[in-house]
C-alpha cells in the first residue's frame, strides 16, 4: 500500500479513511453556515430586539469558528503532514473531538438561523375575501361560508344567504362591500 499509515494499532488505516469521509460532511456544515449567513433577512434589524440580534450574531460566529476548528482537527487525521507516525489512540481522540465540534457548529448555526424567525408586531390577521354575487333579481355582497355544493352561501349583514348556482349571472371577488 502506498501513502502514510498510522502506527500503533489495528485501526490505523480505518481511522484515516473515516476522517476523510467526515471531511465531506464537515464541508457541508461549513456550507450550511455560509448559506445561513447569506440568507440574513432584514438587515436593518428593525423587527428583532437587539438582544436577539446579538445572540444570533454570536451563535453564527461561534458556529463558524467551531466548523473551521473541526475541519482542521479532522484534516490532521485524514491528511497528516508530519513525517513521524501518530498513534491510533491520538488520531481517534482528534477525530472524536473534530466530530463533536462539527455537531456543535451545526447546532449553533441552526440557533443563529432561528433568531430570524421573530413575530412581527401588529401584523393584521388576514380577512376573509368578499364576493359579490349577481342574479337576475339583483346583487348581494358578503363573505363566503361553507355550504352545499350546488349553491353559493354568503354571510351579508349578519344574515346567511344561499343562492343556487343555476340562478347566478356573475360572481366577482371584491375588496370591500
Amino acid at each position: 500500500m502506498t501513502g502514510r499509515k498510522f502506527a500503533g494499532g489495528p485501526y490505523g488505516n480505518r481511522v484515516q479513511e473515516s476522517a476523510r469521509e467526515w471531511q465531506s460532511l464537515q464541508l457541508a456544515v461549513l456550507g450550511f453556515v455560509g448559506l445561513c449567513g447569506v440568507l440574513s433577512g432584514d438587515v436593518s434589524g428593525r423587527t428583532r430586539p437587539n438582544w436577539l440580534q446579538e445572540a444570533g450574531a454570536m451563535a453564527a460566529f461561534a458556529g463558524f469558528a467551531m466548523a473551521v476548528a473541526a475541519i482542521l482537527l479532522v484534516a490532521t487525521v485524514a491528511h497528516p503532514v508530519i513525517t513521524q507516525p501518530r498513534t491510533s489512540a491520538a488520531a481517534i481522540s482528534r477525530l472524536r473531538v473534530g466530530i463533536a465540534l462539527t455537531f456543535a457548529a451545526a447546532a449553533l448555526t441552526a440557533v443563529a438561523a432561528l433568531t430570524w424567525w421573530w413575530p412581527q408586531p401588529g401584523s393584521p390577521a388576514p380577512s376573509a375575501p368578499r364576493i359579490e354575487v349577481t342574479t337576475s333579481q339583483g346583487s348581494v355582497c358578503g363573505s363566503p361560508v361553507p355550504g352545499r355544493s350546488d349553491a353559493v352561501a354568503l354571510e351579508a349583514d349578519g344574515e346567511q344567504i344561499v343562492i343556487p348556482l343555476r340562478r347566478l349571472l356573475a360572481l366577482d371577488v371584491v375588496e370591500s362591500c
